[in-house]
This record gives structure tokens, C-alpha cells and sequence, in this order.
């Protein structure tokens, strides 16, 4: 076997014999989101983290398109066909390839009562967790949206929806205030650290808990004294997690720098896994995920540019490779939320990304050579002939003749 294939089948291997507690073999924890696709922020995002494999769910009917993102739908009936396309098919699927489900701006009647059932049984039988965002069209509804709470997701949910009220702009403001700052995933959060906008303006369905029941944060102002913001229970071995707010006011307006933070906490958090408590370290290594991930399709897509003009491009897709292959080596690890290794594989691949830039752009200079330099022939050639041109009509006088007078005589 050739020695440089060795890291990469250690890792599958490693990857295969993880804990057989979690859907996906590999370790990674499944989230399927059911909702508003444009307003699934830090959901989309989280799509760069290794960690997480998520399924997407149009099922709102609060807006058709969704705003350029995938499933845009353009109608209610489009609406309906992609929840038959993209929701899982079966029972048997859903609990194979997802740990947690997440309803943020779903229609109840979109998602329908087949779906629904489906969805609360994964809870109730399989301990997948549960995680409802506010919005129109969560928990109790808003302007003549359908509420949960009759429904079998209603059921499992650790609050009681207020029918048909949505808490929005009131005089003074809504005020996000932490209850349990002790509480495992709240203290993961730098919430002191800096205060978001959201938190102070947090629009919100209106809930009562329900008994049993821990609330972890509430919202207070403009004539609302205690709105619940932030409640979960375990139900029959589940985690249920309720926020009235819309997690996408995290990220729209001032985006709030740990809100990619909040989401993937939360998921770890539902999938009864030790939430990782370095703030500094955990969000540091996101953030290098998200940078190398972006930095390696702009090579791509440099790399394209080069091969269309004949430039050999093997040499450093070989390198790309290699460095793909440090943060594979680094993946069981963090699979485990062994975030330091993740970190040091993200530097050394960092490093490998800038050295190939480097060659890239000399790579790319190379290739367009001749064309740098019929673009300069053809522009200095046009400026030598224009300005002898000039000079020709302007300088050259003795190719006019001379005239005794330049205005018309009077006849």
C-alpha cells in the first residue's frame, strides 16, 4: 500500500468503529431542519462544520422564496412538493441519519399531521432531540398561523403556547435576561462578554411553561415583565429545548459574533453530549473551519482559471490534498470535541493553503504570459499611432497651406 494513502484510511477506519449511540457511524451529529430556509441562521452556517450533517425542510408559508437559498419555493403547492422530496422518507430513515430535529418557522399544516407524527415518535421512542425557534408560524402562531399545541410535537414541547400572539416592537424594548447562568450549555455562551442586539430587542411568541420544566432565560419590558424565552425538560430520555425568539436575529441587522456558537452548542448540548466550555478555543476553531473552507474554494476556482489556459495544475492539487488530509487525520478527534487537535491541524493546514496561494498566483502569471503581453503590445502600439496621429495633425505644420485669411469675406 502506498504510504501517503496510510493517514486517510486510518481515518475512515477510526471514523467507522465510533460510538454506535449516535445515527451516523461516522460520529457526527445529524440535524434535520424543518422550517424557513432564509431564516435558518446559524443552521445554514454550521453546513462548514465537520461536526454536523444537516438536512434542510422547506416547510414555511410565511414567505415563497427564500431569498436566493436552496428549495426556494415559488408557491404553496411548491411548498408541499418539497416537503415530500426532502423529508425523510421513512421512519427508519429519520432516526438512521438524524440525532436531533429542529422546527424553526414550520406551518403546522404544511408539515402536516403524517410528518408530524412521524417527527414527535423519533422523540418519544428513538430520545431524538427537540428544538423549536420561535416565529409566525411556531408555537401558538401569529397573525392566523396555525399553533403546535394540540399537535404530538406540541405535546412534547416543555411550554404552552399563547394562541395567535407575537411580541414585537413594544415601548422600551425586550430585554434578554439569563436565569441559570450555572446551567451547562448557558455557560458555554459568552453572554457577558458581548451583549448582542437581540438581546436587547428580542421579538418572541408569547409561552407559559409548563410544570416541570426548567426556564433558563426570560425576556422582560415594554409592559412584559416575565416572557419565557428559553425553556427545556427531558422527556421519556429526551431533550427538549424551547426559544420563543427567531434564532436568525442573531445573525441579521449587527450580525452577534457567537451566534454560530449558539447553534452548534445547543445540538451538542441536545445530542447529551459535554458541551465543550472554552469559549475562546471553541470559537477560534470554527472560525478557522469557516476561513479554510472559504480559502479552498477560492483556490479552486483560481486553480479552474489556470487550467482553462493550458497551466499545469497537478502539482498543487496534490498539495491541496495534503492539506486536507491533516484536518482528516485531526476529524475522529474532533468528532470526540477534541477542539485543541482540531485547532493545530487548522494552523498547519492554514499554513499549507497561504504556500499554495503563492504558487497559484505565480502559476496563474506564467500561464497568462503571452496574453499579458499581446494586451500590452496591442494598447502600446494603439497609443504610439494615436499619438502620432497627433502629432502629425498638431506639430507637422508645413503639410498645411497657407491661407491669407481664416474668416469668410463679405461678398
Amino acid at each position: 500500500m502506498n504510504r501517503s494513502a496510510r493517514p486517510g484510511w486510518v481515518a475512515i477506519a477510526v471514523l467507522l468503529f465510533l460510538g454506535s449511540g449516535y445515527a451516523l457511524e461516522d460520529g457526527r451529529i445529524g440535524v434535520l431542519y424543518v422550517g424557513c430556509i432564509a431564516r435558518s441562521h446559524p443552521f445554514w452556517e454550521m453546513r462548514m462544520d465537520p461536526l454536523f450533517s444537516l438536512g434542510f425542510v422547506q416547510a414555511t408559508l410565511r414567505d415563497w422564496a427564500a431569498w436566493g437559498m436552496i428549495q426556494a419555493a415559488a408557491s404553496e403547492p411548491q411548498v408541499y412538493r418539497m416537503i415530500r422530496m426532502y423529508m425523510p422518507r421513512t421512519y427508519n430513515e429519520l432516526v438512521s441519519k438524524y440525532d436531533i430535529i429542529v422546527l424553526s418557522n414550520a406551518n403546522r399544516n404544511a408539515v402536516g399531521p403524517k410528518y408530524i407524527e412521524m417527527l414527535a415518535k423519533a422523540v418519544r421512542e428513538d430520545k431524538k432531540g427537540l428544538f423549536m425557534a420561535g416565529g409566525w408560524e411556531s408555537f401558538g402562531g401569529a397573525f392566523a398561523r396555525p399553533d403546535w399545541g394540540e399537535t404530538a410535537i406540541g405535546q412534547l414541547l416543555p411550554t404552552e403556547d399563547v394562541i395567535d400572539t407575537w411580541i414585537e416592537y413594544p415601548r422600551g424594548g425586550l430585554r434578554l435576561v439569563i436565569d441559570k447562568w450555572d446551567h451547562e450549555f448557558i455557560k458555554s455562551i459568552p453572554w457577558r462578554r458581548e451583549r448582542a442586539p437581540f438581546m436587547n430587542n428580542l421579538h418572541h411568541n408569547l409561552v407559559k411553561v409548563k410544570e416541570g420544566a426548567e426556564e433558563l432565560a426570560h425576556v422582560e419590558g415594554g409592559g412584559h415583565p416575565h416572557d419565557p424565552a428559553m425553556v427545556e425538560w427531558e422527556y421519556r430520555g429526551a431533550k427538549v429545548f424551547a426559544f420563543t425568539g427567531e434564532t436568525c436575529t442573531m445573525y441579521f441587522g449587527t450580525p452577534w459574533s457567537y451566534y454560530l456558537d449558539f447553534g452548534a452548542n445547543l445540538m451538542i448540548y441536545l445530542d447529551r453530549r459535554p458541551v465543550p466550555q472554552d469559549v475562546d478555543l471553541v470559537h477560534e476553531v470554527r472560525f478557522e473551519m469557516f476561513s479554510i473552507k472559504q480559502r479552498k474554494s477560492l483556490l479552486l476556482s483560481l486553480l479552474d482559471f489556470c487550467d482553462a489556459f493550458g497551466a499545469n495544475t497537478n502539482t498543487l492539487m496534490a498539495q491541496i490534498d495534503e492539506a486536507d488530509a491533516i484536518i482528516a487525520r485531526a476529524l475522529p478527534k474532533y468528532l470526540h470535541l477534541d477542539f485543541a487537535a482540531m485547532l493545530e491541524a487548522c494552523n498547519q493546514a492554514e499554513k499549507r493553503f497561504k504556500d499554495i496561494e503563492r504558487e497559484a498566483v505565480a502559476l496563474k502569471d506564467k500561464a497568462l504570459f503571452w496574453t499579458y503581453l499581446i494586451e500590452w503590445m496591442a494598447v502600446t502600439g494603439t497609443a504610439l499611432f494615436c499619438g502620432f496621429v497627433l502629432w502629425t495633425v498638431m506639430i507637422r505644420r508645413k503639410l498645411y497651406r497657407a491661407v491669407s485669411s481664416t474668416y469668410l469675406r463679405q461678398i
